[in-house]
This record gives C-alpha cells, sequence and structure tokens, in this order.
C-alpha cells in the first residue's frame, strides 16, 4: 500500500471505480485497489504515488464535480507491523527528509491502536530531532494505524490531499 483513499461509509465501492478512472486517465497502468477492512477506507498500490496525487490535484480543480465520492488521497512511504519499535524505527528511516531548518508535527489516525496517542508520540519525538510547530509545520509524520499494520507517511501539508478542501477553493 502506498496511497490510503478514504470516501464516505458505505461508498467505497464508487470512490474505488471513481479512483480507477481517473488513474487510467493520469497514464497510470499498474495499479491495485483493495476495500479496507475499516470503512471509508481503500488501500492502493500505485506506480508513483505523489505524481497520481498531483495529477488528481489538477483534475479536481479543472473538474470539481466528477469527483464526488473520493474524500481524501494520502501518500503513505512505509507499512509495519504495529509495534513501538518498529514504527519507531520507520520514523527514524524516514526523517532525514525533513531538513534541519524544517518543522513538524506528528499526527496520528488510529484505528484499533494497541497505544496511546501519548505513548506514540513520545516514541516518535524522541527519534526526530527538528523542532516542532502543531500550527503551521513544514512537514507532518502522518500515522495512519490499521490494527495490526501502520502507514507511515512524511509529507508536505499539501501533499494531502482533501477533495472537499480543493473543491472550496477552486
Amino acid at each position: 500500500m502506498n496511497l490510503v483513499v478514504t470516501s464516505a461509509k458505505g461508498l467505497e465501492a464508487r470512490a474505488s471505480a471513481e479512483f480507477k478512472e481517473i488513474a487510467l486517465l493520469s497514464g497510470v497502468r499498474k495499479f491495485s485497489v483493495e476495500r479496507s477492512a475499516y470503512d471509508g477506507i481503500l488501500e492502493v498500490e500505485a506506480e508513483n504515488p505523489k505524481a497520481l496525487v498531483a495529477f488528481l490535484s489538477d483534475f479536481i480543480r479543472a473538474e470539481p464535480f466528477k469527483v464526488r465520492f473520493i474524500m481524501r488521497v494520502i501518500p503513505v512511504d512505509g507499512v509495519v507491523d504495529t509495534k513501538l519499535d518498529q514504527i519507531s524505527k520507520a520514523v527514524k528511516d524516514l526523517a532525514p527528509s525533513i531538513s534541519s531548518t524544517e518543522t513538524f508535527r506528528i499526527t496520528i489516525e488510529a484505528r484499533d491502536s494497541p497505544y496511546s496517542d501519548k505513548e506514540l508520540i513520545d516514541a516518535i519525538a524522541d527519534v526526530v530531532d527538528r523542532k516542532v510547530s502543531l500550527d503551521s509545520p513544514d512537514k507532518i509524520i502522518l500515522l495512519q494505524i490499521f490494527g495490526e499494520y501502520t502507514g507511515i507517511s512524511v509529507l508536505a501539508p499539501r501533499d494531502i490531499l482533501s477533495v472537499p478542501k480543493l473543491k472550496r477553493a477552486v
């Protein structure tokens, strides 16, 4: 999984069809879309996911009413088992993508997490030696916890595609 696509509960099949159609328009030919065990979540494996998110943003700006079921599209840099040591190691490996002059924030989106947000934040903050900015970070360390496994991303805020926000801006 290198993308998480969200939709409204019960509209996963329509969001999946919509995503596939747009992915094909972008020129991407190799991708797979699977419904997660969690409502409103699709797990996608696609070639060049960040370019696909950029294409989706441009597509929504040009044709805002053609995207009706996709809510958010989030690139995922890595997937690990939901264990504190594996999560903190993965974040440590990804931390160099935050330059020494940049600030960061940790965001946790947990579904069936065995850990509290505080435990996760403490484990991650120990391995990232950068300044924190909760209001306007340069980068976001995003944990998407799906029970036994966790998707980890280090993204600029603009890399997270929120379809409703983008439509309001158009």
